[in-house]
């Protein structure tokens, strides 16, 4: 006599699976709304909860923690950014030797419009806040080592010696240049060609460099 076959449960029906991923888009796209408009600080599920429409419990339901949270509307935000800069490395090939034409090519990736300052201000912030909580260390250190490594392939197109040693340097001062002008606020051209010069200065300074 053969044994009964053991019942297998159904999984969750294809539209029950695109509710989920809808809802959870739903929430990291209100996350990142509300790091870009109101900072980290008013990041809570409670405040997500509110700005998705969704109830609380789905905020808790898809991510655990605010540090999940936040990693994940990180990522939304740079990857971006990673995405328009490499396109414009590769278009701009040699032409990235000359450090007037790199300056103005990166100033023009990082703020093509009146957004751009607030995404930059929210990746900075939590950059800074990793180093108070242990549990955005690493979101951190990804994305540093993935610009690191843009930036040596742009190095490399421009024709530096050492681009693996020089990319490190360039995406520091880079981001030391951009936290200074944030600070002081970019909110015209005026604000945009001072950005551009001191690009340019870091990019003379890492070129020349043995």
């Amino acid at each position: 006599m053969s044994a009964a076959a053991t019942p297998t449960r159904a999984g969750p029906s294809p539209r029950r699976v695109a509710q989920r991923a809808e809802r959870r888009g739903a929430i990291l796209d209100a996350t990142v709304r509300i790091l870009t408009s109101e900072g980290l600080a008013a990041v809570t599920h409670r405040a997500v909860a509110r700005e998705a429409d969704v109830p609380l419990a789905a905020t808790t339901y898809y991510f655990s923690s605010k540090d999940e949270l936040v990693t994940e509307a990180l990522a939304i935000l740079v990857e971006d950014e990673f995405e328009r800069i490499s396109t414009r490395a590769i278009a701009m090939g040699h032409r990235l030797s000359s450090p007037s034409d790199a300056a103005a090519g990166l100033a023009e990736v990082l703020l093509p419009d009146a957004d751009a300052a607030r995404r930059l201000l929210a990746k900075f912030e939590v950059y800074l806040e990793a180093a108070r909580r242990p549990g955005l260390r690493s979101t951190a250190a990804h994305w540093q080592r993935a610009f690191a490594g843009l930036a040596a392939s742009a190095l490399a197109l421009a024709g530096a010696d050492d681009p693996e040693r020089l990319a490190p340097l360039l995406v520091a001062g880079t981001d030391g240049i951009l936290v200074h002008e944030l600070s002081q606020g970019i909110t015209g051209d005026g604000d945009v060609e001072r950005l551009r010069a001191r690009l340019e200065q870091l990019f003379a300074v890492v070129l020349a460099a043995e």
